[in-house]
């Protein structure tokens, strides 16, 4: 296994699930992983929050969880699904706690890189 990969799997994701869907291409994991950290989605999440709007952060949150799981990274898509259950129920109570988990894991995956 390559570097980045190696320090992924020891940081919990779920490399065995993730490069069985890459069929093995570490290359191409990895670039799809560098393309996560700059994806808009990120962006939009924050930018719908901040002006209170419930149904685009739940469409924001949403597709981060699917890139998250095909990616294996099991923190951060944990703190995504943990995001998305207050957003679903419009429910804001929970949501600056949970999106800071999900920073925090972001950043974590970023100091990986």
């Amino acid at each position: 296994m390559r570097g980045l990969t190696l320090r992924l799997r020891a940081s919990g994701a779920d490399m065995d699930s993730a490069l069985s869907r890459f069929a093995g291409d570490e290359a191409l994991y990895e670039e799809c992983f560098g393309m996560l950290l700059e994806d808009p989605a990120f962006a939009a999440l924050d930018k719908a929050l901040k002006a209170g709007n419930l149904s685009e952060a739940f469409d924001a949150a949403h597709a981060l969880k699917g890139v998250t799981g095909n990616l294996g990274l099991t923190a951060l898509y944990q703190a995504v699904c943990a995001l998305m259950e207050p957003l679903r129920a419009r429910d804001c109570s929970a949501l600056e706690g949970r999106y800071q988990a999900l920073l925090a894991a972001k950043a974590a995956l970023e100091a990986l890189r």
